[in-house]
């Protein structure tokens, strides 16, 4: 006969904690088992479980118990010697009964929390959450920081005076002079070589005895838990409290940190929290990115490379990248690989870094992946250069607006020769006017479409269409070659002469006269405007027949 089984993991530094308020507390066992659940021993009870601690009220009960392979718990409100036959012996206290349901409600409070912190894990929440409902438990002061030293997660209901750990929570990361101060005592080598808990009261930086706990991954830190221990000493039984909340992190950071990341976890989480604009403000920018050793000045340019859903694992897109490209770095940032450029060291690079045009003789980023994005039949979009991190948010909306674009372009292949300086890397500055055009038309703004010279230009097409002739695309190439009769006359595969003669038919034909520069501009301009016109209308067709699809 048993009753009482409560199914929860208590190790025996636990259940001795628990049990002090119920008498003295005499421990046999050194070691540190766990158990599983408690009951009452009962004589002549056929079951034993072996992680389960059972519970005797004298001593003839424990050595029955004993000799049938249970492990002991002695209970004697009236003896004052310990049984060194059971693992703990609690004496002079409350009964049996009362010391039972002092056990059971603390199975209860402990499988509570578990619960609880395993329901964040596994419906994705985040670590604050797990640290809020851990904080009863945990009892002191906690920070969790990221391997950039940036703050994820603190301690909310538990004030510490701690000035290291008041900087970090009132900056969000811990700045550069605290950095300093913890490579000089070499606190960063025992995070990355020992495992388990790091305890350490030194009192050299921290005011108060520290317990850290760091999760490493391949290349570098992945999270860094620390307690300060501000409320209750680091004692054995909350060593076994941290390590069930330690057990839930790293969840966290096996999920967030994973071991192929290429550019290492530091530089990995400043570059995602920087294009997502979650970093802060220019000092916070310019600490982080110290850390991560970039700097916050430089000819910076930034990459975005999205594949359609189901062409290749990203893991393999961002692999290969991250090798072509280094020493830039590269990151995953939800669906897309991102690089972040600052190789350039002249200020003669060229703006789009165009084939043979780098000072330094190095083959160009732009060039590389190009190649790559040949191979792989992908669009990599490009931002504008830009001279500040802090800058890095709105260059990385450009390249993805670029990317967008550039798979858009691929539906669609126009007739006009639009200038682009790789056919698979887009640039934002060559798809301004697409964007702009793409914003105008959700609007209704067609309307840019109808100036005079696109008149002009419909009315050329119009008479193409009849006449079957191309002045169209004349127009365009004399127009966008500076009028060089020569150079107009290789690209299209006719003789110079025949130049002069059709441009002077189109201007009388049409009354335009390509002398004047503002015209000049004007047509071309509204050339790019009807070819990104053209690419909105195939896209808007496209994705109405993937919604009219049945």
């Amino acid at each position: 006969m048993s009753f009482g089984v409560v199914e929860t993991m208590l190790t025996l530094n636990i259940i001795a904690h628990e049990l002090r308020s119920c008498g003295h507390v005499v421990r046999t066992q050194m070691d540190n088992p766990s158990y599983f659940g408690f009951r009452l021993f009962i004589k002549d009870d056929s079951l034993v479980a072996p992680d389960v601690l059972y519970l005797c009220g004298t001593r003839a009960d424990v050595s029955e118990a004993v000799q049938q392979g249970c492990s002991v718990v002695y209970v004697n409100s009236s003896d004052s010697t310990p049984d060194n036959r059971a693992i703990l012996s609690v004496l002079q206290g409350e009964s049996v009964l009362v010391v039972f349901n002092a056990l059971l409600d603390a199975a209860s409070r402990f499988d509570k929390w578990e619960r609880e912190m395993d329901s964040v894990r596994l419906r994705g929440g985040e670590l604050q959450e797990l640290l809020d409902i851990s904080t009863p438990f945990l009892r002191n002061n906690v920070v969790i920081v990221d391997p950039s030293l940036k703050l994820l997660a603190y301690t909310k209901d538990v004030p510490c005076d701690d000035p290291i750990t008041v900087e970090l929570i009132t900056h969000g990361y811990h700045t550069e002079e605290n950095i300093s101060k913890f490579k000089l005592h070499k606190r960063f080598k025992p995070w990355a070589d020992e495992e388990g808990f790091i305890v350490n009261d030194s009192f050299e930086i921290c005011k108060y005895v520290t317990v850290v706990r760091s999760f490493k991954t391949k290349s570098s830190f992945s999270i860094i838990i620390i307690m300060m221990c501000n409320v209750a000493d680091p004692d054995d039984y909350l060593l076994d409290v941290y390590d069930l909340f330690a057990q839930r992190v790293e969840y966290f950071a096996l999920r967030d940190y994973p071991d192929d990341k290429p550019s290492g976890n530091a530089v990995d989480t400043f570059l995602k929290d920087l294009f997502l604009g979650k970093v802060g403000n220019d000092e916070a920018i310019r600490e982080r990115g110290r850390i991560a050793g970039i700097p916050n000045e430089a000819r910076f340019c930034l990459f975005y490379i999205r594949e359609p859903e189901g062409t290749m694992p990203k893991s393999r897109i961002l692999s290969d990248v991250s090798r072509l490209v280094a020493p830039a770095k590269t990151t995953l940032v939800g669906d897309a690989v991102v690089v972040l450029c600052f190789n350039c060291r002249s200020k003669r690079c060229a703006l789009h870094c165009a084939a043979n045009s780098c000072p330094l003789g190095h083959t160009s980023l732009s060039s590389r992946l190009n190649d790559m994005m040949e191979r792989f039949n992908l669009i990599c979009g490009r931002s504008s250069k830009f001279a500040e991190l802090s800058s890095a948010p709105a260059a990385f909306e450009q390249a993805r607006i670029a990317c967008e674009i550039g798979w858009q372009k691929t539906m669609r292949k126009g007739e006009l020769s639009i200038p682009h300086n790789w056919s698979r890397v887009v640039s934002f500055d060559s798809c301004i006017i697409d964007y702009m055009i793409g914003s105008f038309m959700q609007k209704g703004g067609e309307l840019i479409g109808l100036t005079y010279a696109g008149y002009v230009l419909e009315s050329i097409r119009k008479q193409d269409s009849s006449a079957r002739t191309d002045n169209y695309v004349f127009l365009y190439e004399y127009l966008m070659n500076e009028r060089r009769a020569s150079v107009v006359a290789e690209k299209l595969h006719m003789h110079r002469n025949n130049v002069k003669y059709r441009i002077d038919r189109i201007e009388s034909q049409f009354g335009i006269d390509t002398n004047d520069s503002t015209l000049r501009f004007n047509f071309l301009l509204a050339y790019r405007i009807r070819e990104a016109m053209l690419v909105q209308s195939a896209q808007a067709i496209k994705e109405n027949s993937v919604v009219s699809a049945p």
